[in-house]
């Protein structure tokens, strides 16, 4: 059996520079511009309304910007539209009075950048001095919890564009407002807490603050730089594929955008902290922020679910946010377009990063990072449950966006009805923890009281410490609940864990039975980057003591070389309730991108897979072992079956040294190996034995030796002998035929397919083809044989797939003198030697007593050769190479 292979791709690229990145999102952008244009707003006009909601002036305003910014990037005409030109009758729709905060500052830092009013004409630049104004958000700062701090800067760069408008270089009200930023920007840590009243909200708005201020830096001072700078290296710990902030409100497409905005701002301000890296994450995040923009517009609303405040009324005001993000850091970029970013490999390495926001209270992090698990902790308080104390990371541990609590015990509310309409929310620890202690792979987290989400005043009395534990792949948690009155809790006690599509878990609770729920297309379970489909639930019985552990295993990931090959079907049908298997997909530029999103690479062939360059199989090698990928290779062959040289012998060596575990499929196999390769010096190796074919050859058992012969036009004959696979060097193919020639028997037949260097001698007897057969055709013909010759010179081979055929359709096979054989068939087979006299004789002296006591001795070595004990050996070897990279 085979399956026929592509050649691999070609060489991978090498590090991004930040003018090519530049440029990438410039051209990205534009792009997705002109599927805006044709899709939801023809000549850069926006619709009045837009899927039932009414398109307001922020959404204008974001307009404006991104033309602006796309003129000052070099830009002048997108899908046949002047820019310049489209810029005032946007602003002629605009309503000044309504344009406030963000929106202000855009609409007046465009007009800035086209020339300044001069550039309107007469009749709008009134528009434009009221709509930049924003008295709302200025006067509002006076007011202590009126509006976020963050607001402070937003104001500030509202005041800054009015005074440049009017060329009021010396705008009182700019000075005190520069004044009051400078000092938001002095904290010892760097973070800000963005939180008013009680809450304490340390998250995305911390470096959202230093990016909305980056054009103030001059007015600032240093403390911008050196805050941002200590944000930066916590962050270089805690960042993920799915954005640099995945914690609290407004992430998803917006922490993704955000990864590439600090990259830009990192290289552009020249910062002293981890450039190299920081440009690779962005180069990645693009790629993977620019599937949630079909036809141009966001889909973060689409099977997700951004924030309230984001929410379908804001789709195409959120679109235009996201391509001005990426403008401006193109702009950035362009500042230092030669600062080269690190290897692909290097954006996300292993981390355990335990950050305190602040000294007077335990407002605190901790980030986890390797191949294998990958979150973030945060003990904040916030009003809702974004912020409540539990593990998140996208792709992995998500939450339903201001949802039920999930990854934490929850006193649940009584009453019929849903949550809303019963007007009561789940009590969780409440507020901020009494204290939280971190040592490595592991931090411990105590809390008072319980309360409703987003209340910190507990209305159950009580308390919760609890320690996350990495084990191994598992995150493992030891609660410990205690209550005052517990039977007076307002309701059950539970605990619930949401799962990704794409990454299943195995949950347990040594308290009670898990239950899992499908949730698949619930909209109340949909997190900021996808559908939580399914969601794993226990109840709990309360006490004044609760002591329990729960875990949550992510199921391996395992990408094979040869998905879909029968061998790679067959092995992982067994396991496809506890592997996630999938196919590699050959080498290229988004190689490192997708080993993310795998725990063991799997390979059968490497001359399939990477080639017979050893060049370039170096080149692979290196990105799979810096991105922690494990590999566990089933070793079919010495060498390649097509390619036998000197470069391809390098690359099997290369192969040998980087594998972790290395499966083999006989004892005999593994010794010739072992003589004939290095391997690394931590590699392990397993014996474990290719499974038979018997379940490929059920769905033609019903097939007559008279079908196969009506269907082929082969005559009918006594005994019929077949040599079945492609023609290899190791497979004697002239002695076979010879040896058939040569015997005495009128009732033989030989079918077998040969290459130009065998000579066929002229004999009705025997049947050459050249050729590939397909594999039903395959199948049916075994059905016709009554035994099949494996004439293999042991030398130059670790196995034959072709024994596995026998052994799956119970025909005899008549071997050569081979190790392998012995181990396989033991004693089942019919030995013939090693010449083709040797074949002849054996042929010559064959009866139908000795043909069926070998098939039958076949029959019963199948069950030493089942898929679902060889799966189970395997998925041992798998599990073990992933725990070396955990």
């Amino acid at each position: 059996m085979s399956l026929d292979f592509a050649m691999p791709a070609p060489p991978l690229k090498g590090p991004v520079t930040a003018g090519a990145l530049a440029d990438r999102l410039v051209a990205a952008v534009v792009d997705k511009l002109a599927e805006f244009e044709q899709t939801t707003a023809p000549e850069l006009e926006l619709p009045r309304f837009h899927a039932g909601h009414p398109v307001l002036d922020d959404t204008t305003a974001d307009l404006l910007y991104v033309l602006g910014l796309l003129i000052d990037c070099g830009v002048d005409h997108v899908a046949d539209c002047d820019l310049r030109a489209r810029i005032p009758s946007l602003i002629d729709t605009l309503d000044p009075a309504t344009v406030e905060a963000f929106a202000s500052y855009r609409v007046g830092e465009t007009v800035l950048r086209i020339g300044g009013l001069a550039a309107v004409p007469p009749e709008l630049r009134d528009t434009v001095l009221q709509a930049v104004h924003s008295p709302g958000i200025i006067d509002r700062l006076a007011e202590p919890d009126a509006i976020p701090p963050n607001f402070a800067v937003v104001a500030a760069r509202c005041l800054r564009a009015l005074a440049r408008l009017r060329d009021d270089r010396e705008a009182p009200e700019l000075a005190g407002l520069l004044g009051q930023v400078t000092e938001l920007f002095s904290s010892p840590t760097g973070w800000l807490n963005d939180g008013m009243g009680t809450f304490v909200h340390y998250d995305i708005y911390t470096p959202d603050m230093y990016l909305f201020a980056e054009p103030l830096v001059d007015d600032i001072g240093p403390a911008w730089a050196d805050g941002l700078t200590r944000v930066l290296d916590d962050l270089d710990g805690a960042a993920h594929p799915g954005g640099a902030v995945t914690w609290g409100r407004s992430i998803g497409s917006l922490g993704m955008a955000m990864t590439v905005e600090l990259a830009a701002v990192v290289v552009g301000r020249d910062l002293d902290t981890a450039q190299d890296r920081w440009l690779t994450r962005a180069d990645s995040t693009l790629n993977d922020l620019l599937g949630w923009f079909p036809n141009g517009v966001i889909a973060a609303h689409q099977r997700r679910a951004p924030m309230f405040y984001r929410g379908p009324a804001r789709r195409l005001q959120l679109t235009l946010d996201i391509y001005g993000k990426l403008l401006l850091s193109a702009l950035e970029l362009r500042r230092r377009p030669d600062t080269t970013g690190g290897p692909p490999t290097g954006a996300y390495g292993p981390a355990d990063r335990f950050i305190r926001f602040e000294s007077t209270q335990p407002a605190t992090l901790w980030a986890y990072r390797s191949p294998s698990l990958a979150f973030a902790l945060p003990t904040v308080f916030g009003f809702s449950s974004d912020y409540a104390p539990s593990p998140r990371g996208p792709g992995l541990f998500e939450q339903p966006t201001s949802g039920h609590p999930v990854m934490l015990p929850v006193i649940n509310p009584r009453g019929a009805g849903n949550l809303a309409g019963a007007g009561e929310k789940p009590l969780v620890p409440a507020g901020l923890p009494a204290s939280v202690e971190h040592s490595p792979g592991e931090v411990t987290i105590a809390h008072h009281g319980w309360a409703p989400v987003g209340s910190g005043e507990p209305s159950v009395a009580g308390s919760r410490t609890a320690t996350y534990r990495v084990v191994g792949r598992s995150l493992e948690v030891t609660e410990h609940l205690r209550f005052d009155d517990p039977g007076h809790l307002p309701g059950p006690l539970t605990l619930t864990v949401a799962e990704t599509a794409t990454r299943p878990l195995d949950v347990n609770c040594d308290a009670g039975p898990v239950v899992t729920v499908d949730t698949d297309g619930i909209s109340e379970w949909r997190s900021f980057w996808g559908e939580l489909p399914r969601v794993h639930h226990v109840e709990l019985e309360p006490a004044a003591a609760v002591n329990f552990t729960w875990t949550v295993t992510p199921r391996l990931r395992v990408a094979s070389t040869i998905h879909g090959h029968p061998y790679d079907r067959s092995l992982y049908e067994p396991l496809a309730d506890r592997v996630v298997a999938t196919a590699m997909g050959f080498p290229d530029d988004s190689l490192v991108r997708r080993l993310q999103d795998v725990d063991v690479l799997h390979m059968a062939w490497p001359e399939w897979w990477s080639g017979v360059d050893p060049k370039r199989t170096a080149e692979v090698l290196e990105q799979i072992r810096a991105s922690g990928t494990a590999i566990v290779w089933t070793q079919h062959n010495l060498l390649p079956h097509f390619f036998k040289s000197g470069e391809a012998a390098a690359c099997y060596q290369q192969w040998a040294e980087a594998a972790d575990a290395v499966v083999h499929h006989s004892r005999s196999g593994q010794a010739v190996a072992l003589s004939t390769y290095d391997y690394g010096a931590d590699t392990r190796h397993h014996v474990i034995p290719h499974g038979h074919w018997g379940r490929d050859y059920e769905a033609v058992a019903s097939t007559t030796r008279e079908d196969v012969e009506a269907a082929e036009g082969w005559p009918s004959c006594g005994l019929r002998l077949a040599v079945i696979g492609s023609p290899r060097q190791e497979k004697d193919l002239q002695g076979v035929v010879d040896a058939v020639a040569a015997c005495r028997r009128d009732d033989v037949q030989l079918v077998i397919r040969v290459d130009l260097s065998v000579a066929v001698p002229d004999d009705p007897r025997i049947i050459a083809e050249h050729g590939h057969v397909d594999t039903h055709r395959y199948l049916r013909r075994m059905m016709a044989y009554d035994a099949v010759v494996l004439p293999f010179a042991p030398s130059g081979m670790l196995t034959t797939g072709t024994a596995f055929d026998c052994l799956g359709a119970a025909v005899p096979a008549i071997t050569s003198n081979w190790e392998f054989f012995d181990e396989t068939f033991a004693g089942a087979d019919i030995r013939y030697g090693e010449s083709a006299e040797d074949l002849t004789r054996c042929l010559d002296a064959l009866t139908p007593e000795a043909l069926e006591r070998s098939r039958q001795a076949t029959a019963d070595r199948r069950p030493v050769f089942d898929w679902d004990p060889i799966a189970e050996q395997t998925l041992e070897v798998l599990e073990a190479a992933a725990l070396l990279k955990a």
